[in-house]
């Protein structure tokens, strides 16, 4: 009996059975989830949040398991390999607190910085007392050489009528250019005082030269006519007058 050669089968039911072969992995893949995007990208995880596709491999604790597909080499049993794992830190922070937040406004409540305290009034300025005039330096010069004569005097006390007596005889001898107890027409000096309303004339002493009070009481002490009379106790009155032009001087002396 000749056998019955094997029947092949037609060309229809290959191509049939290739169609159902090559399809089976894909909607074995499509319904796992392991399907491969279209556009052929890896899902990628940023700080901000997870793209779609790092949220459809999350873990149920809500973190990225560090794999993705790779599809890669037209294989068709989808094979996959372990992508490289994220940076440090990155894929354990979830997408809320990795979210950046904006500064909070500065506070507007804050004491403002401390002002410089106001600097201290300047002291009061003080005016120098004006100098002590030279007939009145004369005046203590007397009084205190009778304080320290051999026998001490009282001092004496300044009688105006004797000041202007004085003031006048030193001005005449300067303006007509003599030196003398007695003017150019004879008047002398206690008939002076006594036209200056002094009545009870003492004495007189005159100087010319000397520019200073010291200067002239050195003089006058020098001489015995003249420190005669600034250690006379029986005066008790003075006056003093200067021509600082001429540096003419006179004392009156009354009792």
């Amino acid at each position: 009996m000749r056998p019955v050669p094997a029947r092949r089968p037609s060309p229809a039911w290959l191509l049939l059975a290739l169609v159902v072969l090559c399809a089976a992995p894909i909607a074995v893949a499509a319904a796992t989830g392991l399907a491969r995007p279209l556009h052929g990208a890896d899902p990628v995880e940023t700080a901000g949040g997870s793209p779609q596709g790092a949220r459809d491999s999350a873990g149920s604790d809500g973190s990225t398991d560090g794999e993705s597909e790779d599809g890669g080499g037209g294989s068709s049993g989808g094979t996959s390999s372990r992508r490289s794992p994220p940076p440090t830190g990155m894929a354990d922070i979830p997408p809320a607190t990795a979210t950046t937040t904006a500064a909070a406004p500065p506070d507007t409540g804050a004491a403002p910085p401390p002002t410089e305290p106001a600097p201290p009034p300047p002291p009061p300025s003080t005016v120098a007392a004006p100098p002590t005039p030279p007939a009145d330096q004369v005046v203590a010069l007397v009084n205190q050489a009778r304080a320290a004569a051999a026998t001490p005097c009282p001092p004496l006390v300044v009688d105006p009528r004797l000041t202007a007596s004085a003031q006048a005889h030193s001005d005449d001898m300067a303006a007509r250019g003599y030196f003398s107890h007695t003017t150019p027409e004879g008047v002398t000096f206690d008939q002076r005082i006594i036209a200056a309303g002094y009545p009870q004339p003492g004495a007189e002493n005159i100087a010319k030269g000397q520019r200073s009070a010291q200067n002239v009481m050195a003089a006058w002490m020098a001489s015995a006519g003249h420190r005669a009379n600034i250690e006379n106790c029986r005066l008790t009155t003075i006056g003093v007058g200067l021509n600082a032009q001429a540096w003419t001087w006179t004392q009156n002396f009354g009792f």
